[in-house]
């Protein structure tokens, strides 16, 4: 595997984003985080910011952290693999089909040890109960998640970096393709895919 430039300082951590000032600060932060091994202090820093970024959404209906750049954002509930509990994170999505598209952005990278992208939870808690509801505005909406595989999956990951051109760096990084997750609404008709 190639060596990779590290993501090491602030100043390397300027995503290319067509997003106003409040999102590029958080997708800044975020990737400044994610490029370093997790410490205790990034870790409550990342927490804080899905739960003001959850807040926010629900508040406003989706008016306020509704974006991600050229992306919609949606808030996604699982249900935790060990816990049992309801878990809110908010995604960029991708529309295709009456389905919701969305990536899972591994966790943080260690840095200079090799590449390690962990799953982020929420993938892992879809995986053990793909019964998930997904909160667009003010609508809610039930749907059962699967793992795009194939064509499908390349597709769906070049709409991506077409959207977001820093996503791409955490992949540089990783020794497997990106989970590609499908959300298809119970209620969507066969018919209509």
């Amino acid at each position: 595997m190639e060596e990779t430039q590290a993501l090491s300082s602030w100043a390397t951590t300027r995503p290319e984003l067509n997003a106003g000032r409040l999102m590029r600060a958080f997708v800044r932060i975020n990737v400044y985080f994610y490029s370093k091994p997790p410490s205790k202090l990034s870790k409550t820093i990342n927490k804080l910011g899905i739960k003001l970024n959850v807040f926010l959404y629900q508040r406003s209906q989706g008016r306020i952290m509704g974006r991600f750049g050229d992306l919609e954002a949606l808030l996604i509930t699982t249900t935790g693999r060990k816990s049992g509990q309801p878990r809110t994170v908010p995604l960029g999505y991708l529309y295709d089909q009456g389905r919701f598209i969305v990536i899972a952005v591994p966790g943080h990278f260690d840095i200079p040890g090799g590449p390690k992208a962990l799953d982020p939870a929420w993938y892992l808690n879809l995986q053990a109960h793909p019964q998930a509801k997904i909160n667009i505005g003010r609508e809610i909406i039930d749907v059962t998640a699967t793992t795009a595989t194939g064509a499908e999956h390349d597709k769906y990951w070049n709409q991506f970096t077409t959207a977001y051109p820093f996503i791409s760096e955490f992949f540089k990084r990783a020794n497997r393709p990106p989970p590609v997750v499908v959300l298809t609404p119970n209620d969507l008709h066969p018919d209509s895919l």
